[in-house]
């Protein structure tokens, strides 16, 4: 579904809203908040000097936006927001670290990197630790009485420029002890406790709401940036992953790979930038294609990820007319070589010749340079994947709720309508029935809702038990080493525990008891169903509705979150070799216990969160099905007024009107076919 559609569904559910009852009105309201912060995000990631910085430029249509010279960030992540649902189209915000966010970066990109160990990860830790330390000192020269202060706050800057972000991003030169700052003007006076930087544009080329988000590059030299990028996987929806056409699928970049697919990410697509410096041109980067793909498939298995190529400078040039390192035959020779690039510059070319005034040639070859640089193939690729991807799901539940509301109007407006015209008798007054058997209903879902909590609880309760033990057994093993040789006792600077088995054996028991209580909740939800319906049966004078149905998809597309595992474990366990030798066996009990402790943190936290994941769904679902059946209810009784048969088919009118706008949004049936049924 597209932006379009986006908005027509919140416009239909305003209108919607206005003359709903109270029960409806508030399940409504709901679905309007979700869908207008509906907004997916993307994320480039990849070495650095793969141009991602330039790419993103290319991308989004902000020509030098993002600086693209060697190595001019620190360690920032940058999102770019495109038609925030706040409004907001200009500014900057910018967060700060505080000392609790330092330590967990460095602890958690422990575990990251135990999750795929390299000959060169005994050492990071150290490095890692140090950076960060001289990050603080860094920031302490530049920002003296007041660094203390900034910790953990923010700076919200209404308009933002080049010298305001090159203060917040950008790494700057090393202070000198004894050097004075100006906060107006320094380049990088901020850089070193930035967190993360919020850039706020309009939609602008994109077709719905979206984050970019410009990551540092992984295989960093400063090992900080790549724990940011690295860290920061699991925040996107979808991931743009750039390689260099020169050294494509690097050991470094099939690490990165591998760690995106351990922790289940969203969709991934790749691009090989840089074309344009490979000497064969076009042939040689169908060469590079097919070895990326062909690694891809060695590394992972069953990759069915797709490969784009493209050039970040070509980009560039379209938008700049900066024709520095651009040779137009190379690019006309790409787009030769390329047919349905070559299609889209033709019929472009025609389309900008209908337009006012002379093309000049300049127009033409920068257009034929941005359709060679690929840019606009991977805006489309990376839209429809989103469109059709999650963004689809929360559409279609979202048309689901409302659909079902306009039909269960439109029916109730229709039988209404057809007793006032048949015989004013017909119609009696039952809103004290209704009243009652509402109510009844609504007793009959709260003590089925207990019910189905009560057996939540219990087998996650069960979870719990076996998740600890699991964690206790297994943590166990890894710190006393087999055959009780613990790891913690050798000789050495540093100490590695890899709990990888752990961390995906907790994520297989949370799976596996999200799906019984899923289960035992869609039976449970099928038993309201039909005891609802009875009790509505039995009413005098009861007509079936049509869509009495119970929508169960919030439930039954439940997936438990597990990013909870990525989480780090900060228990400090390099000891010394003399204090391993005064005590080697309180090291440890006493590692152990600590590490036991962490891991039985992180498994509460799985639980709680799949657990307020289910509740939260299964009264989405039961409020939901409560305001469909008021509805049902509310239009029984008659009225006595002499205008009852005007307002009722305005009631009719306003009802057929609104399941059409709404059967054109989701494009699923034959409006006019409905309409035939509801005026019969």
């Amino acid at each position: 579904m597209s932006e379009t559609s986006r908005r027509e569904l919140i416009r239909i559910a305003e209108n919607m809203n206005e003359t709903s009852n109270d029960e409806t009105r508030q399940f409504i309201s709901r679905i309007i908040g979700d869908l207008s912060g509906l907004k997916p995000s993307i994320a480039f990631v990849g070495q650095i000097k793969a141009g991602k910085s330039r790419l993103i430029n290319g991308f989004t249509g902000q020509a030098e936006y993002l600086p693209s010279d060697v190595n001019p960030w620190t360690t920032v992540i940058t999102d770019m927001h495109f038609g925030h649902p706040s409004g907001r189209t200009d500014g900057a915000e910018f967060h700060f670290f505080d000392n609790h966010q330092w330590q967990s970066l460095i602890a958690e990109g422990e575990e990251l990197r135990n999750m795929f160990p390299d000959d060169e990860d005994s050492y990071k830790r150290e490095m890692i630790e140090e950076q960060v330390d001289a990050m603080k000192t860094r920031a302490r020269r530049r920002l003296g009485d007041s660094y203390e202060q900034l910790l953990g706050q923010h700076h919200d800057l209404e308009h933002l420029n080049s010298d305001d972000l090159a203060r917040y991003v950008c790494a700057g030169d090393d202070p000198a002890e004894d050097e004075s700052h100006d906060p107006g003007s320094d380049r990088g006076l901020y850089s070193d406790i930035t967190r993360k930087a919020e850039v706020y544009f309009d939609i602008g080329h994109f077709p719905f709401p979206l984050t970019v988000t410009d990551t540092p590059g992984v295989n960093d030299p400063l090992l900080i940036r790549e724990e940011i990028s690295r860290q920061y996987l699991k925040e996107s929806d979808f991931f743009v992953v750039v390689l260099s056409a020169h050294q494509a699928l690097s050991r470094a970049d099939l690490k990165l790979f591998r760690l995106m697919q351990a922790l289940e990410l969203g969709q991934i697509v790749v691009f090989i930038n840089r074309v344009d410096e490979l000497g064969g041109g076009a042939e040689d980067a169908t060469k590079v294609r097919v070895d990326v793909l062909d690694g891809l498939e060695k590394a992972l298995g069953n990759s069915d990820i797709d490969v784009l190529m493209g050039s970040a400078q070509w980009a560039h040039y379209a938008l700049t007319g900066d024709e520095t390192g651009v040779n137009h035959d190379h690019v006309l020779a790409w787009l030769r070589a390329h047919p349905e690039q070559m299609k889209q510059y033709l019929d472009g070319v025609e389309e900008i010749k209908q337009g006012p005034g002379p093309i000049s040639r300049e127009a033409v070859l920068r257009f034929a340079a941005m359709i060679a640089s690929g840019l606009p193939d991977l805006r489309r690729h990376v839209t429809q994947a989103l469109t059709d991807g999650p963004r689809s799901e929360q559409l279609q539940m979202a048309w689901q709720h409302l659909n079902s509301f306009a039909l269960g109007e439109l029916e109730r407006s229709q039988v209404y309508l057809r007793a006032l015209e048949d015989d004013d008798s017909a119609i009696s007054t039952n809103a004290d029935e209704n009243d009652k058997t509402l109510t009844e209903l609504r007793t009959l879902v709260a003590d089925k809702t207990q019910e189905i909590t009560g057996d939540m609880d219990d087998v996650l309760a069960n979870l719990r038990g076996v998740m600890d033990d699991t964690v206790a057994e297994v943590v166990s093993g890894v710190v006393r080493g087999p055959d009780g040789h613990s790891p913690l006792l050798a000789k050495g600077d540093a100490t590695e525990l890899n709990f990888t088995p752990l961390r995906e054996r907790m994520r297989e028991l949370v799976q596996g008891a999200s799906q019984v209580v899923r289960q035992r909740m869609l039976s449970e939800l099928y038993a309201i169903d039909m005891q609802s319906n009875a009790a509505l049966r039995a009413l005098p004078g009861w007509q079936e509705p049509i869509d009495n149905r119970m929508n169960t998809s919030a439930v039954r597309w439940f997936r438990p979150d597990t990013t909870a595992l990525t989480r780090g474990i900060t228990v400090e366990l390099r000891v010394n070799w003399l204090s391993r030798l005064i005590s080697r066996n309180s090291v440890v009990l006493r590692a152990e216990k600590m590490i036991v402790q962490e891991f039985e943190l992180i498994g509460d936290d799985l639980i709680d969160t799949a657990r307020e994941d289910l509740l939260e769904r299964l009264n989405t679902v039961l409020d939901h099905y409560l305001a469909l059946l008021a509805g049902h209810l509310e239009h029984r009784s008659g009225a006595g007024e002499t205008n009852a048969q005007a307002e009722a088919q305005n009631a009719f009118d306003r009802a057929r009107r609104i399941t059409d706008e709404l059967e054109t949004v989701f494009g699923t049936g034959n409006a006019d076919d409905r309409q035939a049924e509801a005026a019969e």
